[in-house]
């Protein structure tokens, strides 16, 4: 069992910094070790924010104005970034993992592995050092974890050496102008 607590500080009239407060209240959890205690977390958790008739801002990459309330925040266990089509700022996901700002699904990633973005490389890398054990235990388990583990070992040498990364644009470092909104 879990609660969402969503709360709006007005910073001025024309500007809110929202909170959103996610906890596992299911009780007995405290009691519970090892794989159990899996079946009752909140691994994993998400949050999709978004707002009509009205914008976010970047906190990887904010408006020069509104660099200080963007470096007063604080994200515990979690990461907004900016989603959706690029240029659009009705939409903010939440994720256990650093993105950057309006992430897609790598064209290289040669399908549902983990994220779809620059971790599957390192999580490949680690699903292919784990021991034959844990991989039975891994084929036994989880559904999702049995096929995520069946295409890691399916990938081509090529396959997984396009998982290494590329780089996508370049762009100057603003030195102190406003950022084009």
């Amino acid at each position: 069992m879990g609660s969402v607590i969503i709360a709006a500080e007005p910073i001025n009239t024309d500007l809110f910094k929202i909170s959103v407060q996610i906890e596992n209240r299911t009780p007995g959890t405290g009691a519970l070790t090892g794989n159990a205690v899996m079946l009752h977390s909140l691994v994993s958790t998400h949050t999709i924010l978004q707002v009509h008739q009205g914008t976010f801002i970047s906190l990887m990459d904010p408006p020069e104005a509104l660099k200080a309330v963007a470096q007063g925040c604080q994200n515990l266990r979690t990461w907004p970034v900016l989603a959706g089509n690029e240029g659009e700022y009705d939409t903010i996901l939440s994720s256990p993992i650093i993105l950057y700002d309006f992430p897609q699904i790598a064209p290289e990633s040669p399908g549902a592995l983990f994220d779809g973005t620059e971790i599957d490389e390192i999580l490949t890398l680690r699903i292919m050092t784990l021991t034959d054990e844990e991989k039975q235990e891994m084929r036994q388990g989880d559904e999702r974890a049995r096929e995520i583990l069946e295409r890691t070992e399916a990938l081509s040498p090529e396959q997984f050496m396009k998982l290494h990364g590329v780089i996508r644009n370049l762009r100057p470092v603003d030195e102190g102008g406003e950022h084009d909104r």
